[in-house]
């Protein structure tokens, strides 16, 4: 199974996975790294596996063009995306405009929507949300107020928890972790009156599997009540099955206003022209 790194980690969902699904069929999984989860498709051209896992929906189109695939993708988990900050450090944002403000100088961790997917998620908002020419103009006056891009989700959360930054972007879900793991309520999730993109991620079987029909349960098992308990619980997204959360601190969060990437696709079908814009930004 591929996935990207903090989906396998120790403390991630993957371990407790997939002892479950050891002892539920006598199968083991094994887990391949492909660091961040917008890496996967790279990966895979070097590493065949009979289960990918943590492609964002704005991949799927890409993968189906660049590979083939047995059956259709399944959508394993979901978070709107928004900026997370500590309580009382600082005054949060209401929308983008706002993260100009000269309060968030050097505050701002943000990732590579090269290789990351909460990234490009960043990335195709700021370009829904003030077109082509505007967005990038509005990226290079970011500049000054951001503190990181990373390469992936867990190295600009990481710098955020470890208070070198003040704003992290980052999943609306993030604090419902901070609340179960560390018992602290002083993470919170900025609300943006024009709404939110929504993340989605998808597990699919590549037609080179070399174990399908183990491939094939384990996507079954991905949907299973008790999995995606468990999915939620250490992966800290919302669950496709919505009965997963009743009773849980993910059925008290508060709605989000999704925003609709509408013109997602077509800058998508540009990646390489828009993202050697983001280059030369230097970002």
């Amino acid at each position: 199974v591929m996935t990207y790194s903090s989906f396998m980690s120790a403390w991630g969902p993957g371990p407790e996975l997939a002892k479950r699904f050891r002892e539920e069929t006598g199968v083991t999984v094994e887990f391949q790294d492909a660091g961040d989860a917008g890496l996967i498709l790279e990966k895979l051209k070097l590493f065949p596996v009979d289960v990918v896992l943590g492609l964002d929906g704005l991949s799927l189109d890409q993968a189906k063009a660049r590979s083939q695939w047995r059956g259709d993708f399944e959508a394993v988990d979901w978070a709107p995306l928004t900026f997370v900050y500590r309580d009382g450090e600082i005054t949060p944002p209401k929308s983008l405009d706002d993260l100009l403000d000269s309060r968030f100088k050097g505050a701002i961790a943000l990732e590579d929507p090269r290789t990351s997917t909460p990234g490009l998620q960043f990335l195709l908002w700021v370009l829904e949300t003030y077109g082509e020419s505007g967005g990038f103009e509005f990226l290079a006056k970011l500049k000054p107020n951001l503190h990181s891009v990373s390469p992936s989700w867990s190295g600009a959360y990481g710098a955020f928890t470890k208070k070198q930054a003040k704003l992290a972007f980052s999943y609306s879900t993030s604090p419902v972790y901070h609340l179960i793991e560390e018992k602290s309520s002083a993470y919170k999730a900025a609300a943006f009156a024009a709404g939110h993109p929504v993340q989605t991620e998808y597990a699919g079987v590549p037609a080179n599997c070399a174990r399908c029909t183990d491939a094939e349960a384990f996507m079954r098992f991905l949907l299973k009540k008790e999995t995606q308990i468990l999915i939620m619980n250490k992966n800290f997204m919302m669950p496709i099955k919505p009965e997963a959360k009743t009773g849980t601190a993910f059925e008290k969060m508060a709605p989000v206003e999704e925003l609709k990437l509408s013109h997602a696709k077509e800058f998508l079908d540009r990646r390489s022209e828009i993202f050697e814009k983001w280059r030369k930004l230097g970002l």
